[in-house]
């Protein structure tokens, strides 16, 4: 399961990948915290778009990617030649398009496909939405009921029997205490 969260310019054709936290040297380079569970995905961009506030700030050519893996940041040199024009972007986000995001092995989602899917047990009952994917000791899905009550449902496969986000629902195998 991958998180993707998207922020901006119409927040729903945009995922965030990645966001400034600071200029590196003196020769324009930035410091990126991967937003990604694909961080190598930099490698092989050619551009950056970078936004702030919804707008793009600016577009850069990446001319070379570097990585911290002990402390999960990257450098990345672009077409800034200053520190100051580095430091102007600092606190920007590295938004993406829907469509290039990495394609996910078969049976894996991406977050944000999942929010807004029907829930509903084995015989086809209505049991509520998918709000939310928690992660943490266990990933569970959020689920809302019709009295607005909130369900957590262990994401493991002897709970969640189907996934179609073609038709938009969530198929799940309850046991007895677990909805209640």
């Amino acid at each position: 399961m991958s998180r993707a969260a998207s922020k901006g310019v119409q927040a729903s054709e945009k995922i965030q990948i990645g966001r400034v936290a600071s200029a590196h040297g003196l020769q324009g380079a930035l410091t990126v915290v991967p937003l990604t569970d694909f961080p190598e995905r930099f490698q092989a961009m050619s551009t950056i778009a970078l936004y702030r506030g919804g707008n793009v700030l600016r577009t850069l050519e990446v001319r070379g990617v570097r990585f911290d893996e002990g402390r999960n940041l990257l450098t990345l040199r672009t077409d800034l030649s200053t520190r100051d024009e580095a430091e102007a972007c600092v606190g920007a986000s590295i938004l993406i398009d829907r469509e290039e995001r990495v394609e996910l092995p078969r049976g894996s989602f991406w977050v944000d496909d999942l929010i807004g899917l029907a829930v509903e047990d084995l015989e086809g009952r209505p049991l509520g939405t998918v709000t939310d994917f928690l992660t943490g000791a266990n990933e569970l899905y959020e689920i809302r009921d019709a009295a607005g009550g909130l369900h957590y449902i262990p994401a493991v496969r002897e709970f969640v029997r189907d996934i179609d986000l073609e038709g938009g629902r969530l198929r799940i195998a309850l046991i007895e205490g677990l909805w209640d």
